[in-house]
């Protein structure tokens, strides 16, 4: 999937505007908010949790205090994503996009 940069888009090729504009659909640049059964559920623990590490293609249920999405990582490539690029206004967390072994040599 190739997104251009244009007018409408940060250094990082997230498009800018509203947190659900920028974060809705397949369009976006690390994934997608999605209503599958998820592999894993990630709680983020309030001053301890600093990082989580999930695999491309992976969908995981990442709960933040009270609030939670499902989320697959189906990423443009393997750059960090802060949490809140995801769950507006969420814990200072930093998600490590690791390469599925789908597609391993």
């Amino acid at each position: 999937m190739f997104v251009p940069l244009d007018s409408r888009a940060n250094e990082g090729g997230v498009p800018v505007g509203s947190a659900t504009e920028a974060k809705s659909g397949r369009a976006a640049p690390f994934g997608y908010s999605s209503s599958a059964v998820p592999d894993r559920i990630i709680t983020i623990v309030a001053g301890k949790t600093r990082s989580i590490h999930v695999k491309r293609l992976e969908t995981v249920r990442i709960v933040d205090g009270s609030r939670s999405v499902t989320w697959t990582f189906d990423t443009l490539g393997v750059l960090p994503i802060p949490l809140a690029n995801i769950l507006p206004d969420a814990s200072k967390v930093m998600i490590y996009v690791e390469e599925s072994p789908m597609y391993a040599n």
